[in-house]
Parts: C-alpha cells; structure tokens; sequence
C-alpha cells in the first residue's frame, strides 16, 4: 500500500481480474422483519403489486433537508460515504419525526473553533398533518462533526428514545430529556472516542434488561494518511477500502446502574481485525432466543455472531455459507437486513452489494447454513450493475410477505467517464415478492422511458423506515450523499395491519428483540423488532404486522426478550395497539 498522497497501487484482488478499466466500478466502499413459524400450507401467491407504489412528498412535508458532504477535489475518503437517517419519535407524542446526519468538510475536523458555523444534522418534528417542522435550533442536536450513521434506543429506561450518532473522528450519544430536546452525554457515557464509525444497532445481548449497543467501524484513516488513487495516472478518484488497513468493530455493555457503557469487545471474542463493516443487523439465526449479528463487510469476509449465552460470540459466517460468494471471494458490502422471505420459519439475510456484484440473497436452511439465491430468485440478474447502500427487507403493499428495497448510487461523481453503464445517480429498485419461495419482481423497472418519480435516479445511502401518517403501512425516507432528503410516502391498498408499541419492563424499554406472531386462519405471519438494519439508518421502533385482507388476528402471541410470552386473542386489525410487558408469573 502506497502512503501519503503517492498513486496508490491496484489493489490485489482486483488486479486478479485483468480487467485494467474495471477496478473503478469495483471501488469497494462501503426495524423489523424475522422469522416465521414453519407452515403447513403455505398461502397462495399474492395479487400483483402496484405499479406506483410510492409518492414523493418531500416538499409537500417541509423537508429541505440537503446533505453536506464537504467534497473536494482531493477525494477525500469520508466525503462520499455519509450518511443516513433516523425514523423516531424525539418528542414523544406518538408520531415519528426525522433525524438527518450531516457531513463536515474533512480540513475542519480539528478544533471545535474550525468547526464553529459549520453545517449540522437537522430534526424534524412531525407535526401529526402530513408536514414537518425543522426544530434543529434549541434540540441541543445542532452539534457539528463529520456524521456518518445514526441508532436510536433508550439508553436509560427513562421511556425516551435517545440518539447515538457514528462519526469521523468520534462518536456522539444524545440523551433525550424527554420533551423532545437532547443533551450530549457522550464522555459520560463512554462512547468511543476516535476512529471512522458506520452502522450502529441497540441490542441485549446479555438479556439483562438494559439495551447494548454494537459500533461498526470501517477503516483506519486520517486525512494525513488518505491515498491516492487514479486510474490513469491523471484523474483522482475515491480509493478502494483495500489501500486501508481495517477498523475493528466495538460491543458496548450496558452498566445500567453506572448509566455508563465499557467496551466488552475483547471479553465478548468479537474483535474483527480484518472488518471494514459498513452495515450489521441483529438476528436470532439459531432460534435459541438469543441476539445474534449479521455483519456486512467491504471487500472482506462477511461474519454471523452467534451468541453463546455467556457474554461471548462466536463467527458462524465461513461455515455458514454468508462469509464470502460462492467463487469464494469477497464482496463489498454496504447495508444489510435479515427476514424470512420464503414463509419457511427461517431467517433469510439481503446485503447490498458493489457495482458488478450483485446483491446477496442468502437463503436459510434447517441445517442452519445459507444458500445465495439471488439469481434464480430474479435478484441478482436486475442489481448486478448497481450499486447498493440502504438496504431493507419490508412488506411494501401489506400481503404478508416481506419485499425488498435497495438505495442506490455510485461513489465516485465522475465514474461515467470511465465506465459508460455507470452514473453516479441511480434508480431506487423495489423487489415484490411473489410468496412461498416463488422469487421477486422489480417494481418500476420499465424497459423504456423515465424511471418512476419515487425511483429517482438518486445518489442513495441511507434508507429508513416510519409510518410517518399512522396510516398503517411504513413510508420510506432516504438520503442522498451530496443531496436533498427524499420522504416517499407508502400508496398501499387497504389491508389488515397491526402497530405493536411495545413497553418493557424486564426486557429493555422499547422491547428490541421482541418477536410477535400473528395467527389467521392457516397462516401465520411473524415480525420481530430489531434496531440496526439497512444502511447508516434507523427505522422507527414500533413492531408493524401486514396481514393481507384479515380483518380479525385469531391469536396474537408476543414473545418478549425476557422469555415472557403475552397472548391475545380475536384482535381486530388495522389498529395500533400498546403493549406492556406482563409481569412473570410466581
């Protein structure tokens, strides 16, 4: 690897290719959907989806969001990952409101004075009528630092949810007072000081009630140490994460009654050395009850963190079939998300991929190991030119089968000179699922003409998910790197649906990991709550059912991470629903 600002060599496993000109579309940079109890007869196809399934009202909504990516000529390494967002009731009036992370220009990441005027992330307050107001000022979040990816958790179990915020050059975490306005408790806290964070997801991976937190970090970099790279020698370009050693990932504990986190990343056997994570999702892959993690890497071995039941990990990813494609090379992940797509009770994992790599697809099997089915499943084929970030595993149209979204866009502005089936802007793609294993179709893709407005094309990153109009399927934010914020509003047909507001009280607050199952007829359609998920963003915390045409759930059965089931029974759809954990029974 070359220091300083020299040419930086071709990487490796890329020179392997032979393909001279190819290496830089191969620039290598980087809740809730979960298992379903085994059926018996699985239900028929759904109906055909929609056509124009969203609605951009981005400006009807009041978000002026743009983002600030700081970027130069220099193609600094952090100017064309950032970043994403955060679905999430700040206030607590029941409506979801915005969080956006900003960037910062890299030669003011010193001093707090050479940071004084500079941009900032931005919130905005739902205000319950289809519009957003901006309330930055006066939230204590108009903090500026170079942000890359948010999470949202209630650190405290003050029945507020409060914000963590990854960073270039250092984390931050935001207690919410609890009316809508945060303090910086950063220090206090322990979040990690230094370093070039990504993705963040809460989780309780003790099972002791109080929410941990695991911390992505990508590469080790400093602006005295970024490459230089160029394809020819003349033009720079942003370099490949190979030209950079990796950053390893951070599990924070939870000392609830310290109200303080300690790195158990070592204790915990979840060191990553060879990393370079832009993405992670918690899962139960092994149906123990446990949180486990699925980790999406960039140009390195992908890694599933099964967890032990004794505060330590162990990485299933190589003999599980996710680590690496199938040719046995590294792919460049970017976001992630985990889910049964098929109905068979066993969660599947989506991770977006780099331009030439098509998305990953990874089926589950009894056996526990995976199976990339991206190609016959009529995935692989449609992404293998894009470039993926957001990625979410979500029911778009309320049938009770989970569909996929993908943000796209290319991370080098100029990347049309060199490769003429790459742009730097790129279409949103929307995979329906047929049901029962029966693949996907993508949404909008038509042979000829303009994409559909909500396609864009869009520089995509980040992808969030919140029913924003509480009219009971979830609406879309995505964020662009350099660009304004789009809000897509969800046209689904009227369908079954329920709203899980979930409230601890053994397990933690807002009851991540609580796995609820609904029962109709023969089918059975189970979600679980998890933090984490797609890329740099936060979805909304409230557990969302899609039930087809149900009016009626015959029973509801909550699993809550304590190990507490709470049943319900004859529950009329299309309703939002608050749910205390119960008390354990003598």
């Amino acid at each position: 690897m070359t220091r300083g600002h020299g040419k930086a060599s071709l990487p490796a496993r890329l020179r392997r290719m032979k393909l001279p000109w190819l290496w830089l579309s191969g620039l290598l940079l980087l809740g809730a959907a979960a298992c379903t109890p085994e059926r018996e007869d699985p239900a028929p196809p759904p109906p055909p989806a929609p056509s124009a399934p969203f609605t951009d009202v981005t400006v009807e909504a009041g978000i002026r969001f743009v983002h600030h990516n700081g970027a130069t000529a220099r193609r600094y390494l952090p100017e064309t990952l950032g970043s994403g967002a955060a679905f999430f009731d700040a206030d607590g009036d029941g409506w979801p409101d915005l969080y956006f992370v900003n960037g910062l220009d890299v030669e003011r990441l010193g001093s707090a004075e050479a940071r004084r005027g500079a941009p900032t992330g931005a919130l905005y307050r739902n205000r319950g009528d289809g519009t957003f107001e901006d309330v930055t000022a006066g939230s204590g979040l108009a903090v500026p630092f170079l942000g890359m990816g948010a999470a949202v958790g209630d650190v405290d179990a003050d029945g507020a949810l409060d914000l963590y915020v990854t960073a270039v050059g250092g984390d931050h975490l935001f207690r919410n007072r609890g009316d809508g306005t945060f303090e910086e408790v950063s220090s206090r806290w322990g979040a990690p000081p230094g370093g070039f964070g990504a993705s963040a997801a809460f989780l309780d991976f003790d099972r002791d009630g109080a929410l941990d937190l695991f911390v992505t970090r990508y590469v080790e970099w400093t602006p005295e140490g970024d490459q230089r790279c160029s394809p020819d020698g003349e033009h720079r370009v942003y370099c490949t994460p190979e030209v950079y050693e990796a950053a390893s990932n951070i599990l924070l504990r939870n000392l609830s009654r310290e109200r303080r986190f300690r790195d158990v990343s070592s204790a915990a056997g979840i060191v990553e050395p060879a990393g370079k994570t832009l993405g992670a999702v918690p899962l139960d892959h092994d149906r123990d009850g446990w949180p486990d993690l699925a980790v999406a890497n960039d140009t390195t071995a992908n890694t599933l963190w099964i967890n032990q039941r004794d505060g330590t990990f162990r990485d299933l990813g190589p003999s599980t079939g996710m680590a690496v494609a199938e040719s046995g090379a590294a792919r460049g992940g970017m976001g992630i998300d985990a889910g049964d797509l098929d109905g068979d009770g066993l969660c599947d994992l989506v991770i977006g991929n780099f331009a030439f790599e098509m998305a990953a697809l990874y089926r589950s099997s009894s056996a526990g190991v995976f199976v990339d089915d991206a190609a016959r499943a009529e995935v692989g084929l449609p992404t293998l030119q894009t470039l993926a970030f957001g990625t979410l595993v979500f029911d778009h149209d309320g049938d009770g089968w989970l569909d996929l979204l993908f943000a796209n866009g290319h991370i080098e502005p100029e990347i049309a000179r060199f490769r003429a089936l790459q742009s730097h802007a790129q279409p949103l793609q929307l995979f329906h699922n047929r049901g029962a294993a029966r693949g996907f179709e993508e949404i909008g893709a038509e042979a000829e003409g303009p994409p559909a407005p909500w396609r864009g094309p869009w520089v995509g990153r980040g992808l969030a998910l919140g029913d924003y109009d509480r009219d009971g399927d979830l609406d879309v934010v995505l964020t662009q790197n350099g660009g304004a914020a789009r809000l897509l509003r969800n046209e689904a047909a009227d369908h079954g649906w329920l709203r899980l507001r979930l409230r601890g009280r053994r397990s933690n607050r807002f009851g991540y990991g609580t796995e609820a199952t609904a029962y109709v007829g023969e089918r059975h359609i189970t979600r679980q709550l998890v933090s984490g998920r797609s890329y740099l963003s936060a979805s909304e915390p409230v557990l969302t059912l899609d039930l087809g045409d149900a009016d009626v759930v015959d029973r509801l059965e909550v699993r809550w991470p304590s190990g507490t089931v709470q049943v319900l029974t004859d529950v009329p759809t299309r309703q939002e629903l608050t749910l205390d954990e119960p008390e354990p029974e003598d």
